[in-house]
């Protein structure tokens, strides 16, 4: 099969590092402003925190200590010693600049760590928060992740995320005016959603200017609001074919330059309610690749790209972070 119809975020760790490096997901003890009551209550509609949660993390582990076992983990599994750190629960710069400045310098001083991942929210990057990412940014690799899922406010306004499409343009336009990279993840078959807002996101994120895509099928999952409605037949899931079909739309339509760091998303099997198809993540990744042979297609086909752009050089970043 071939997978070379994408810029996948393998190969563009090796262009930076000059090696395999793979990430250590992190448990940072978050929380976020439409939980806490700052801007709404109970949370996003398809948000569970424990499909987040690291699988080596125990409750009282300091940060050193899950990246002890998460770095073990991962070394003995795939024989790599580079690692990013990835702060993935709730909002990971939702605190203050002191305490993240704390938990970030922990894991950037670890042996084997050469980077550092944040999951965030677009409405979570106050002026010191990005003061401070400013300045772990000229200290070290960083990929600001912001949960975009959809640019449609409607949407948006359904699933309980209580910020707006322009607010994502905001932070986007904040953090790159930083020399921050960032990664924008998306939702692809929420509730009330068409083929139309798959064009609509695809230009939504070209404009962001994001340098990392990740995305995801909606997946149900327990003690969630989409919980409730899915077991009140107030909603379909889309199939996996018609998943697959959104998702090379998407990609035909992103710059050959933009990182595709996810291609579906799952959670664990314990918390998943639907769809069951979703726990087969290595079937779905590859029935994607294959649509995007079978087309004769690639990322940024029909924006007038030619297949060899996906192989020129991605901007110079090594020298911003001080890489050999």
């Amino acid at each position: 099969m071939d997978r070379g119809r994408i810029r996948n975020l393998n190969s563009f760790l090796r262009q930076i590092f000059g090696t395999r490096v793979y990430k250590i997901g992190l448990w940072g003890g978050f929380t976020c402003p439409n939980r806490d009551g700052s801007v709404g209550t109970g949370g996003c509609s398809f948000c569970n925190p424990a499909g987040s949660r690291p699988m080596t993390f125990i409750n009282g582990m300091s940060i050193n200590e899950q990246l002890e076992a998460g770095c073990r983990y991962v070394s003995s599994r795939y024989r790599v010693d580079s690692f990013l750190a990835y702060f993935q629960d709730y909002s990971t710069t939702y605190a203050d600049p002191e305490k993240l400045n704390e938990l970030y310098s922990a894991a950037i001083d670890f042996p084997g760590v050469v980077g550092l991942t944040l999951c965030t929210r677009p409405d979570c990057l106050n002026a010191h928060v990005l003061d401070l990412l400013a300045e772990l940014s000229d200290r070290t690799f960083l990929w600001v992740e912001l949960g975009v899922q959809t640019s449609n406010d409607r949407i948006l306004e359904n699933m309980n995320r209580c910020h707006t499409s322009q607010d994502t343009l905001n932070a986007m336009e904040r953090l790159h005016s930083r020399n921050i990279l960032t990664t924008a993840q998306m939702i692809i078959g929420y509730p009330g959603s068409s083929d139309e807002d798959i064009l609509a996101d695809a230009a939504f994120i070209r404009r962001t200017g994001t340098s990392g895509l990740k995305l995801q099928n909606l997946h149900v999952v327990k003690d969630t609001t989409l919980d409730r409605m899915y077991h009140n037949n107030e909603f379909i899931l889309i199939t996996r074919d018609e998943y697959i079909d959104r998702v090379v739309t998407f990609l035909e339509y992103t710059e050959p330059w933009v990182v595709i760091q996810r291609l579906t998303g799952e959670a664990h099997h314990n918390l998943t309610v639907a769809p069951k198809w979703s726990l087969n993540k290595q079937l779905t990744v590859n029935g994607i690749h294959k649509a995007l042979e079978g087309r004769n297609s690639w990322q940024g086909k029909k924006l007038g790209h030619p297949r060899t752009a996906l192989n020129a050089p991605f901007p110079n970043v090594r020298t911003h972070w001080n890489l050999n």
